[in-house]
């Protein structure tokens, strides 16, 4: 866990290059993303403990942090999804995270991933490594982003996307990474 924490805490390290090399760490630690994501690695690490009665002591401490993830960070990360280290969220708010993640995800504020509503989903999304997610994208249902995607603002993905895609527009349009826009 701790070095998975650690992996996550030098993406908020990298954005506080401009301060001082004693108030950048500080700033980091306290970022809302970055607290939001030790309550998520937490209860990662809780389920790990094999017996129930044992682990009872550490689920009742995570529900209030999980309540203050929840409301008063507006960042609601999965217990149940499965992320890889490096996970950075650049901005609280409106953000849903249940999926299956490889490395350095990066979310934006006002992001959805998760099931498909009504029952007509049998899984959540599974994203690759280096995944960038921007404002207001939607990725919905069963489905597999590859390595390196970047999904552009207010995007709705609702089926697969290759590796080193980009997909931007209101209707989604996938182009190669290494093209013009």
């Amino acid at each position: 866990m701790f070095a998975t924490l650690k992996e996550d805490f030098s993406t908020y390290l990298a954005e506080h290059t401009a301060a001082p090399a004693w108030r950048a760490p500080i700033h980091a630690f306290f970022t809302y993303g970055f607290l939001a994501t030790m309550i998520y690695r937490y209860a990662r690490w809780t389920r790990r403990i094999p017996w129930r009665l044992l682990r009872l002591p550490f689920t009742i401490i995570y529900l209030p942090l999980k309540v203050f993830s929840d409301l008063v960070l507006g960042i609601q990360i999965s217990a149940n999804a499965d992320i890889g280290p490096g996970l950075h969220i650049g901005h609280h708010g409106g953000i849903f995270v249940h999926c299956d993640a490889g490395r350095h995800l990066c979310v934006s504020h006002d992001v959805t991933i998760g099931y498909k509503g009504a029952g007509k989903s049998t899984r959540w999304p599974r994203l690759g490594d280096d995944v960038y997610i921007g404002s207001g994208a939607k990725i919905i249902g069963d489905v597999t982003i590859g390595n390196g995607v970047l999904i552009g603002a207010n995007a709705v993905v609702v089926r697969d996307v290759p590796d080193r895609m980009r997909v931007v527009g209101a209707a989604v349009r996938i182009t190669p990474l290494d093209a013009p826009p």
